[in-house]
């Protein structure tokens, strides 16, 4: 849950809040009666131009004071459906005032005016309102799109764990102080001992400033035997939420997430074993 901006009081937050509901509601209201309106009269032949233009940029004002006090009160925790409220009511009801103040004695270049104020009005804070709200949210689902490995994904013979836990709790796997020099993102020692085969050292993932999640590859070449049974135990850097993803002979795939954006570029280190046991079929060991 991303928590509430500091810099605002709980009291003010409220205030924002129930600016925001409250004003989506009478502009609701408004966009109901002026559409009856329209309905009855056919025309507002009692208005001018100046004052239908006047109208339609209240109801654009008014439009992006809502999303303003929204987002002022820091509301990322809420409902994903009331953002969703407050990003379409206001825009359908904004068109349906300017659709009920458009009528046959406006020039064209009044008409133009109308419905520019409008529309540039909530492509501006609409597009706004969307990046801030669900900024997060969009750029992960961009980011597995474009990093998902399109091979087949291979069923691990040991379950492992998928529990969200912050790694660094976590006690290394040997005892032994490995150090991974500056510039350098895996070290990596193979080795077969009592009938297991063994991949271990370290790794180091990097996120830049404002990313939130990345991929985690480990390659293996040759090929492991089989798939192996993989552990991954953070060291140093910002708690990172480790899950894993596609383990297979040849390698594996670990989904890294930090709990917050970093404000900086973060690179935490983390230390790999991979284990299986031995085999003669060296048909699996083709060249990579």
């Amino acid at each position: 849950m991303d928590r509430q901006s500091p810099s605002v009081s709980p009291e003010l937050r409220g205030i924002c809040l129930s600016l925001a509901v409250g004003g989506t509601g009478l502009l609701a209201t408004a966009a109901v009666i002026a559409c009856g309106v329209r309905l009855s009269l056919v025309e507002f032949n009692v208005l001018s131009a100046g004052s239908s233009l006047a109208i339609t940029l209240l109801a654009a004002a008014w439009c992006a004071s809502i999303r303003a006090a929204w987002l002022a009160a820091s509301p990322k925790a809420l409902s994903p459906r009331l953002h969703g409220v407050i990003a379409i009511l206001p825009l359908v009801s904004a068109i349906l005032i300017a659709r009920a103040v458009t009528f046959a004695p406006l020039t064209e270049f009044s008409t133009f005016l109308l419905w520019f104020a409008v529309l540039a009005q909530e492509a501006t804070t609409l597009s706004l309102f969307v990046t801030t709200i669900f900024g997060d949210r969009i750029g992960e689902a961009l980011n597995r799109s474009q990093t998902q490995p399109a091979t087949p994904t291979l069923a691990a013979s040991i379950p492992m764990e998928t529990e969200e836990a912050p790694a660094s709790n976590e006690e290394p796997i040997e005892e032994e102080s490995f150090d991974l020099p500056p510039g350098v993102t895996q070290q990596l020692t193979r080795a077969t001992e009592d009938g297991q085969e063994h991949i271990h050292g370290l790794v180091r993932a990097k996120f830049v400033s404002g990313q939130r999640h990345v991929y985690l590859h480990v390659g293996f070449c040759p090929p492991l035997p089989s798939v192996p049974q993989v552990e991954l135990h953070q060291l140093e850097g910002p708690d990172v939420q480790i899950k894993p993803g596609q383990v297979l002979t040849s390698g594996v795939r670990f989904d890294l997430k930090l709990r917050e954006a970093p404000t900086v570029d973060a690179s935490p280190v983390f230390e790999f074993m991979a284990t299986c046991p031995t085999s003669d079929n060296e048909g699996l060991r083709a060249a990579c």
